[in-house]
């Protein structure tokens, strides 16, 4: 037995020490042959099939099969299992993680800052619309000349004057 599992060792390395190897096709082999045993009687019973001389070869040929099949997802979880814990792999994932961080980190600055500038300029742009109203209560807040006192037939308003020369036709209620 120990002749097979080191020919199967020599196709099929997994840690590349072969005494490691073999204990793990050892184990991978008897795990797999009590599944593969396990399923098909189980899944024999099931179907309700019970003849023995009738079912004797195929019992064993789907319990070969499954045996197979199970030997070889578990031989490449073990290879995964390996590259999970080798070196390059927790490079690739640190370097990974940093690198996404790091576009996280400047995705996120970058948005505060520009949140932070558009405050400022609504800030701005409110302070200068209060100095303009609390400043400029006697000037046109369209052409910039005087607001003069004027009576029209509703009573008396404020009007431009330069109402005349550049047709500003700016008027507020006289309060």
């Amino acid at each position: 037995m120990g002749d097979f599992l080191d020919f199967i060792s020599n196709f099929i390395e997994i840690t590349g020490d072969s005494v490691a190897d073999s204990i793990i096709l050892a184990v991978i082999g008897v795990v797999a042959f009590l599944v593969a045993f396990g399923i098909v009687g189980m899944i024999f019973d099931a179907l309700g099939i019970y003849d023995s001389d009738l079912m004797s070869g195929a019992h064993w040929t789907i319990r070969i099969i499954v045996f197979l099949g199970l030997s070889f997802v578990c031989i490449l979880m073990a290879k995964f299992i390996k590259w999970l814990f080798s070196f390059q792999w927790w490079i690739y994932l640190i370097a990974g993680l940093l690198l996404v961080g790091t576009i996280i980190l400047t995705f996120v600055i970058r948005h505060k800052l520009m949140k932070k500038k558009a405050e400022q300029a609504k800030k701005e742009n409110d302070n200068r619309t209060i100095e303009a109203k609390s400043i400029d209560k006697d000037h046109c807040p369209r052409c910039g000349g005087l607001l003069v006192k004027r009576h029209g037939p509703y009573g008396d308003f404020y009007g431009c004057e330069n109402y005349s020369r550049s047709n500003c036709r700016y008027t507020r209620k006289f309060k």
